[in-house]
């Protein structure tokens, strides 16, 4: 992780997950979103919205992380968390902490992040509990059934309805470990091509200690996703677009 320097006068670290040292030491990953007070100390490219992609947001997490502890996290892969330019199959984990919740299509990202991950890989997530940020509380828990019309409504119209777009510093969704495992149970089912097989839960992270952890495997079947896609094609879809049910 590559970090620039500033003057902070209490800096705020938070400590490394011990869970991530152990199941990922040793493996080539990706973090999405990083930020230099709350790092994982793992091998890994830092994607992220780069000041060349939203110079504002960008701008404004990176004081927010100086004030934290006087230093920032620089951004390898400056993409949206959900379109990330690289091949299929390339990194052997995709990691994250605090960072699904903002992102306006969850499921759009989760397809995006399995693509990318090796079979075999792994999925480690850590998302806020219920009230862990005030503007949460009093909102309710998102369901499932929201996530997938939201989804539906980007793969049919090819951008997400007006009430789904913002600032990447909102939470969109409201998390639970319920949903959590809703959103597994939704992808296997919807997909054929791969699966995720829950490996890990923490009810309280071991790193921030204010999340909830969830450790995916990633299963990939190529034969079927072979078939999946010359099926697709003779329906005229196009290839690139996901197998689902």
């Amino acid at each position: 992780m590559t970090i620039e320097k500033s003057q902070s006068s209490s800096p705020t670290i938070f400590p490394e997950s011990r869970l991530a040292h152990q199941l990922l030491d040793g493996l080539d990953g990706l973090e999405i979103g990083p930020a230099a007070h709350n790092p994982f100390g793992l091998k890994t490219r830092n994607v992220g919205l780069g000041s060349d992609r939203n110079a504002f947001d960008y701008e404004f997490f990176k004081q927010a992380q100086l004030e934290m502890c006087g230093r920032f996290s620089q951004i390898d892969i400056s993409a949206d968390a959900a379109h990330v330019p690289l091949p299929d199959n390339s990194v052997d984990f995709v990691l994250h902490s605090h960072v699904w919740e903002h992102l306006p299509n969850a499921l759009v990202a989760l397809e995006e992040w399995i693509r990318l991950i090796k079979p075999g890989g792994y999925l480690f997530v850590i998302v806020p509990k219920r009230d862990a940020a005030l503007s949460d509380k009093g909102r309710p828990l998102t369901a499932i059934a929201s996530l997938i019309e939201i989804h539906k409504k980007e793969r049919r119209t090819g951008s997400l309805p007006p009430s789904e777009t913002g600032s990447g510093r909102g939470h969109y969704t409201i998390f639970s470990p319920h949903l959590l495992r809703e959103i597994a149970g939704w992808y296997n089912e919807a997909h054929r091509h791969a699966a995720l097989a829950e490996i890990i839960f923490q009810e309280t992270d071991d790193k921030v200690g204010n999340g909830h952890t969830i450790v995916w495997r990633v299963k990939k079947y190529p034969f079927l996703a072979v078939l999946a896609r010359s099926f697709r094609r003779l329906l005229g879809f196009s290839p690139s677009e996901p197998r689902t049910a």
